[in-house]
């Protein structure tokens, strides 16, 4: 059995705060869509821009947030008993998905856990504007909108960077504990 000790706890209601992080959100998803809509649409110049598959476009906006907690899922998903998931509605029709490990995880599978929604969906989005490019402005909407939700992840990322390298996490209601082992 290895005892761990507490390194570090990180509490993000006192820390950065449910409504601060959401602000900072949404600033980095207008800051984003305006420089990559600027930037895209100097590199591609279609010559004109479509504005049909307009519900597909909703489709997929809807679809990226519950993509983006699947990816989350994904490296974590073979711990089991570990890891909890939970639907929540948040103002009447939002659906809030909650992935914790309530139990400590190692630093490098959580970080592989944090950025692969972030890394992943930009990519294939990236991709479709090279596919795709008279719908580029649909595709930065996307893009936008994907950063915006990833930024708590980021958030969490920067954290646990600075913990030692062989940490482990474990999340709480209020933030994540890095833990260390006493045998290192």
């Amino acid at each position: 059995m290895i005892l761990l000790n507490c390194w570090k706890t990180v509490n993000y209601t006192r820390q950065y705060g449910t409504h601060r992080l959401f602000v900072i959100s949404l600033i980095t998803m207008l800051l984003t869509f305006i420089i990559l809509y600027i930037s895209l649409s100097y590199l591609f110049v279609p010559t004109t821009f479509y504005d049909n598959h307009f519900f597909l476009f909703i489709f997929c906006l809807i679809l990226v947030y519950p993509v983006h907690k699947l990816l989350h899922l994904l490296p974590i998903s073979h711990l089991g008993p570990k890891i909890r998931k939970r639907i929540e509605r948040k103002f009447i029709f939002f659906p809030s998905i909650q992935i914790t490990a309530h139990e400590p995880i190692s630093k490098h599978l959580f970080l592989l856990a944090l950025l692969l929604p972030f890394v992943t969906l930009t990519a294939i989005l990236v991709a479709f504007c090279f596919i795709l490019p008279h719908y580029v402005h649909y595709i930065t909407i996307l893009l936008a909108y994907q950063t915006g939700i990833s930024v708590p992840d980021l958030v969490r990322t920067v954290n646990i960077l600075k913990a030692p390298k062989h940490a482990y996490i474990e999340e709480n209601e209020d933030g994540f504990e890095i833990l260390v082992s006493n045998q290192q």
